[in-house]
């Protein structure tokens, strides 16, 4: 798997929230391919809602252009923001 680009995290950053941990890693690998910015991080623990105890921070300016990446990948997700309110 290619290296992330090597940025600090984004003082601006939202998190994807997946059902499984196979879409989370996959997630992962389209969203560093497409040359963004992007963390494996744990789950928050008061979001139940997601299954995958993993979560990838992105950088709220590249939402668009990952929510395309993942859209063509067929890889499903949560937005949720890092104040603690669901984007979906």
């Amino acid at each position: 798997m290619p290296a992330a680009p090597d940025r600090p995290a984004p003082p601006d950053s939202l998190l994807l929230l997946f059902e499984t941990t196979h879409a989370a890693m996959e997630a992962e690998e389209q969203i560093i391919n497409g040359g963004f910015w992007c963390e494996v991080v744990p789950r928050p623990p008061e979001v139940a809602t997601a299954q995958c105890g993993l979560a990838i921070e992105i950088n709220t300016a590249d939402r668009e252009d990952v929510s395309g990446i993942l859209a063509k990948a067929g890889i499903e997700f949560e937005p949720y923001s890092q104040k603690g309110e669901s984007d979906a």
